[in-house]
């Protein structure tokens, strides 16, 4: 009976161990969020106030592979680290009618950017865009989005939200903000302002607003043109 009892014993210890393994291999079927992989969004871009309150994020560099944009309110994956997030909030107009401001905003201190097309005026537009390199790019400084920007402060009017002239001096403290949007909304060919963006990894970034709002695209409005890459 002794030596029946230590099989079963030698048994039972045996498969109870293999269950464990297979537990310490599969867990409980659950796949680690962190290990998902990385969806890009495409341009254009929604940054409808309505539609994607929380904006299109870039994290340009993920996981040390070619990363893009997605959704701050539904990324797909958990460890996305957003260089910059482009978003519409609405301001109140003289007329008490509302509107979309649309902004870019770079993360906190980590993230830097110039308008190179105010460094080099022959680098404007997609030709701009797609020549330039690390082998023509000129000297350039870069900045960061000024710390006290934030838009609960701006006063609001009758309408309960911001007032749009107000909001846009506050649209001044940032180093990209909205100073995209004249030449991606007017008729002029190749005018858009090309930036340089100096990512939280420390790489180089290119990156335009060609068109806003974007044409085609699934709706006429509340979409947006961009065009990026690295430039080192």
């Amino acid at each position: 009976m002794k030596t029946k009892s230590w099989l079963f014993l030698a048994l039972f210890t045996f498969l109870a161990g293999t269950v464990f393994v297979a537990c310490d291999e599969n867990g409980n079927n659950d796949p680690d969020p962190n290990e998902g992989k990385f969806e890009s969004l495409e341009s254009p871009y929604l940054i409808c106030a309505n539609r994607n309150p929380g904006g299109v994020g870039f994290d340009f560099e993920y996981r040390e592979d070619t990363g893009g944009g997605n959704n701050i309110d539904s990324t797909t994956v958990t460890d996305f680290e957003e260089d910059i997030v482009i978003k519409t909030i609405k301001g109140e107009k003289p007329d008490g009618s509302l509107g979309g401001a649309p902004y870019i905003k770079l993360y906190d201190n980590s993230v830097e950017a110039v308008n190179y097309s105010s460094v080099d005026p022959s680098c404007t537009g997609m030709t701009g865009f797609n020549a330039l390199s690390s082998s023509n790019i000129q000297s350039y400084s870069l900045q960061n989005d000024d710390e006290s920007f934030d838009v609960s402060t701006v006063p609001t009017g009758d309408t309960g939200k911001p007032i749009m002239a107000d909001l846009m001096t506050e649209y001044g403290k940032l180093a990209i903000g909205i100073k995209w949007k004249t030449a991606a909304n007017n008729k002029v060919a190749d005018d858009e302002p090309v930036w340089i963006i100096k990512t939280r990894d420390g790489r180089l970034v290119k990156l335009i607003v060609s068109d806003f709002p974007a044409d085609p695209a699934p709706t006429s409005t509340g979409f947006i043109s961009i065009s990026w890459d690295f430039v080192d």
